[in-house]
């Protein structure tokens, strides 16, 4: 699994990757939640945003590993949480060689529907010469 220090810090598990999909769980903490004392919306965002980007980069134990750049997510909360375990799956609906679309959904206990997903990612793999998925910067010294 790729590293990742602030799904870490978060307590986000990665508990299946394949391709084209995934699944992350959260058990969600106090520190996780709101003033209004729900999950707040970033952590949503966050796990919304990983689903998706995760089912977009799999790679088998003998290809190069790759990583992907959000271009774009578009996120509809739709219920609140305030405890339990929540569940992230995310599956990739399309794309080319580069950009890739994907969907996920998060879930609570007992498969209520909290907030979805979609948008569309930047993949490159490592040992690709091209192009970064991140601004390059010279040294023109």
């Amino acid at each position: 699994m790729p590293d990742n220090p602030f799904l870490e810090l978060l307590g986000a598990r990665l508990v299946h990757w394949d391709h084209g999909q995934c699944e992350w769980q959260l058990d969600i903490a106090p520190h996780h939640l709101n003033s209004q004392g729900s999950l707040q919306g970033g952590v949503i965002a966050t796990l919304l945003d990983v689903a998706c980007g995760y089912s977009v980069f799999f790679h088998a134990a003998d290809e190069p590993p790759a990583r992907t750049a959000t271009i774009s997510l578009t996120i509809h909360y739709l219920a609140r949480v305030d405890g339990g375990r929540v569940v992230a799956r995310g599956r990739q609906v399309g794309g080319g060689k580069a950009i890739f679309f994907a969907e996920a959904e998060l879930l609570d206990e007992v498969g209520g529907t909290i907030a979805k997903a979609s948008g569309s990612f930047r993949s490159k793999r490592r040992s690709d010469p091209g192009r970064s998925v991140g601004r390059q910067i010279r040294d023109t010294g």
